[in-house]
């Protein structure tokens, strides 16, 4: 009876230290260049079953602030970061995928990081067009934009993550879609109701006449074309610019959504291994005596030391917030954590075993420490 409950112990003191946490949180605090530099990162095993990345944005839909920590935990995650840039009134800006639905479409002058159902991570440039198929191909309807403000004479196709309507108050033509099939047509200069789970293709137009295409009843289908064709796409999201491409740093020093990066600057930037772990940096600045900032060459050079074969920058600044566990972990430059319009999420579900041993070899290192 002892050596079986010696056997076991054994088993257990084994399996705690043989068990690697897929989602692993550190602290540095290194001197580069002779500044002192506070450095969070995220280590994501995306092998590991159980664990995924996903978009959030404030209050569910687009336009809006909300701090990422809220996110974090009104969506149930481990952890998460501030992600895409936006604007002034919180619309993120380029290619966004939320649960395998694209809700804006790429813009073509930064990269875009997107996981796909493969299970592998994309980092790199892409196009994406959006059509309304008909049984005609030669009648498609292409999409100019999604989810934004209309402007004349172009297509924009809204779905429910916009809003309630589609707040066009000029004369338009609107065809109401809802599971594949066009179930309203509305010209009209009030805006028009966008079913739940559903979707308006509007045109703003004086002849509308003329964009007279669809027929109510009409079976479409929404299609979404990927360039380069990676596969079914399940997140995804635009970012600031190159860091890293085919491990080689590439960061340039002026990027059109930050400026000039050869200024020292909190920063969010992500990245992949070529075993497909994925990195997550925020490095905190504008504190002299506690953490100066970097410059986008020096999150390059951070990210190939990860072994990065691909990174790229996240918003930066004033918004680089990282939260772990329910708490900020990092200092906000601004003394207090920023709202934000988008945030990417870790989740980790798990069974219960692997959770108590996570939470032991956490104590334990904060213990050593």
């Amino acid at each position: 009876m002892f050596i079986v409950r010696f056997i076991i112990i054994i088993n257990l003191i084994l399996n705690l230290y043989s068990y690697n946490d897929p989602v692993i949180y550190n602290n540095e605090n290194i001197t580069l260049n002779n500044r002192t530099q506070q450095i969070h990162t995220l280590e994501v095993d995306l092998e590991e079953p159980g664990v995924s990345i996903t978009n959030a944005l404030s209050f569910s839909k687009i336009y809006g602030f909300e701090k990422t920590s809220v996110m974090v935990k009104d969506n149930g995650a481990i952890a998460g970061v501030n992600g895409m840039f936006y604007t002034m009134y919180g619309h993120h800006i380029g290619l966004l995928v939320k649960d395998k639905k694209i809700v804006s479409k790429a813009n073509n002058y930064t990269p875009v990081v997107a996981f796909l159902e493969s299970g592998e991570t994309f980092i790199g440039d892409m196009n994406t067009e959006v059509k309304i198929k008909r049984k005609d191909d030669n009648n498609n309807i292409i999409v100019n934009t999604m989810n934004d403000a209309a402007n004349d004479e172009t297509w924009v196709l809204y779905s429910d993550i916009y809003g309630n309507s589609t707040r066009i108050t000029r004369k338009s033509i609107n065809y109401v879609i809802d599971d594949n099939r066009v179930i309203d047509k509305v010209i009209t200069t009030e805006p028009v109701d966008i079913p739940r789970n559903g979707y308006v293709l509007s045109r703003v137009t004086e002849d509308t006449d003329k964009y007279d295409l669809l027929k109510v009843n009409e079976i479409v289908e929404i299609e979404t074309v990927y360039t380069p064709d990676i596969g079914t796409v399940k997140e995804a999201f635009q970012s600031g610019g190159w860091l890293v491409k085919d491990s080689v740093n590439v960061a340039k020093d002026y990027e059109p959504l930050m400026g000039n990066t050869r200024i020292p600057n909190p920063r969010t930037i992500v990245g992949i291994t070529k075993d497909n772990k994925l990195i997550i940096k925020v490095i905190d600045g504008r504190q002299p005596d506690y953490s100066y900032g970097v410059t986008g060459k020096t999150c390059a050079d951070l990210m190939l030391n990860e072994g990065c074969i691909n990174a790229v920058y996240l918003d930066g600044g004033a918004s680089s917030t990282m939260v772990y566990e329910g708490k900020v972990v990092n200092s906000p430059s601004n003394k207090e954590e920023r709202k934000v319009a988008h945030s990417i999420l870790i989740k980790y579900e798990t069974n219960i075993i692997n959770r108590i041993f996570s939470k032991i070899r956490n104590f334990a290192r904060n213990f050593i420490k």
